[in-house]
């Protein structure tokens, strides 16, 4: 390990020690299938209705996880002015500081009513909930859970989401020697406390099913089904960035069981991250970004037997370079992506799901994370990873010199993104934001809408 990762290193408590090995890691098409897809009409009309229901909301805040950049500020959450219509528009009107440093914000969620944050620590295993107030601008401390690592022991807390009133919270590794397998947790969403495992716990006999990784997890509640993704395991993941600690499988889940059934390769340090279940009434298929072999999957059931099967759809040679993160159109009609390494964000026609076409490319510094307003006409792109990666001088140039988000409107007709500012610039500017004791770069990552803009179930 490098010198400079180990003096980092050295300031953590032995807990944090192990989740902050996962940080610096990341790096490094088959015969077609049969596309037994019911119409276009079939898959969307109920989603399609729904998103008209709501998709006329406006919203009003975007609330964004961001890194500090500093050893002597804690990260926050940013709450940016979301309408046009108010002066506030573009603008940070709330910063809610953690209560100590290092914690590296990165995923975070809601609770079941919305009614609070769920911010997860993803170096420090602590879990934040903040109770958000009317204006839905402020903020206040509710409860910080630092005991999860210990109660469970999984580390390393990597997003929230909600199945059915249980508030799970993926795992990427374990406080072993291997720091392998990781798994799935179930929190209080109102205290933040360990409350069981989803599936395996950390100690497993030699026939456990799995997982034997764990990144994000999403799931499909009416086929029973569940996907989880991959990483790799942060001990091996903890010498700099390397494509060979990606791991390979993502795992199929039995969500009433709460186990894993299936398991799937694909491909050597493809480091699966996250999982788009396509919105469609009985459409079983998910997409699936592997930034460390540059493609996109998809994950299809289309004999509703059960067992899925996987069909690499994106590759290097469309484009992609290290995406980061994909996003899914309400109506399944596009899916997005960030090129962490190729400065875009691509947008491809999927109504045929196994034969992607690209539609739009538009340019963004090192881009990350995606979030798509319910009406599908307004797409903001966050351009932060993680402080090691953002900062890490051995691989290429810096990616933190222009932090901020970016705005494009989506044309309903044509899909065609116009950046919101023509000549490039950020929608909203992380270079030189105030933080707790000082002033100065920012890294945001993920984005959410304030509660005026109600999530679906299962989505993150």
């Amino acid at each position: 390990m490098r010198t400079r990762t180990k003096l980092w290193l050295a300031v953590l408590p032995c807990a944090v020690v192990l989740a902050a090995a996962f940080a610096v890691a990341l790096m490094a098409r088959p015969a077609a299938a049969d596309d037994s897809s019911p119409a276009r009409s079939t898959q969307n009309s109920g989603r399609d209705d729904r998103a008209q229901r709501r998709g006329g909301r406006q919203e009003r805040f975007l609330y964004v996880t961001t890194i500090a950049q500093s050893a002597t500020d804690p990260d926050f959450v940013a709450v940016i002015g979301a309408d046009p219509r108010r002066s506030d528009f573009g603008k940070i009107v709330n910063r809610v500081d953690m209560l100590a440093v290092g914690d590296e914000l990165h995923h975070f969620g809601y609770s079941r009513d919305q009614k609070r944050l769920i911010v997860p620590g993803l170096f420090s295993n602590r879990i934040h909930v903040l109770d958000i107030k009317r204006d839905r601008k402020r903020m206040a401390f509710r409860a910080v859970d630092d005991r999860l690592a210990a109660e469970s022991g999984y580390i390393v807390p990597h997003g929230v989401m909600d199945l059915h009133g249980k508030l799970l919270v993926p795992m990427i590794g374990a406080a072993t020697d291997t720091t392998l397998p990781g798994g799935l947790v179930e929190i209080s969403d109102r205290t933040g406390a360990f409350k069981r495992y989803f599936g395996p716990g950390p100690v497993r006999d030699s026939g456990d099913p799995g997982p034997r990784y764990m990144y994000d997890f999403a799931a499909l509640p009416a086929a029973n089904r569940g996907i989880s993704s991959t990483f790799g395991p942060p001990a091996t993941c903890g010498g700099g960035i390397d494509p060979g600690c990606l791991g390979d499988e993502v795992a199929v889940w039995d969500l009433r069981r709460r186990e894993v059934i299936q398991t799937a390769d694909l491909g050597a340090n493809s480091g699966a991250l996250m999982v788009r279940f396509l919105h469609g009434d009985g459409v079983r298929r998910a997409f699936i970004n592997t930034p460390g072999t540059s493609a996109v999957w998809l994950a299809h059931d289309d004999d509703r037997d059960g067992v899925f099967r996987f069909t690499q759809v994106l590759g290097p040679e469309d484009g992609l370079a290290i995406p980061a993160d994909i996003v899914l159109s309400y109506d399944d009609n596009y899916l997005y992506l960030t090129n962490w390494f190729g400065n875009t964000v691509q947008q491809f026609d999927v109504s045929d799901p196994f034969d992607p076409v690209l539609t739009a490319s538009v340019s963004v510094p090192h881009p990350n994370m995606l979030r798509l307003s319910r009406d599908n006409r307004r797409l903001y792109v966050s351009n932060s990873l993680l402080t090691p990666w953002d900062n890490d001088p051995d691989f290429g140039p810096a990616r933190n010199d222009d932090y901020g988000i970016w705005l494009f409107d989506v044309d309903k007709r044509s899909g065609e993104l116009t950046p919101l500012n023509a000549d490039g610039r950020a929608w909203v500017s992380f270079t030189d934001v105030q933080k707790k004791t000082t002033k100065g770069p920012a890294g945001p990552h993920m984005m959410l809408f304030d509660p005026s803009v109600p999530l679906e179930p299962g989505e993150h």
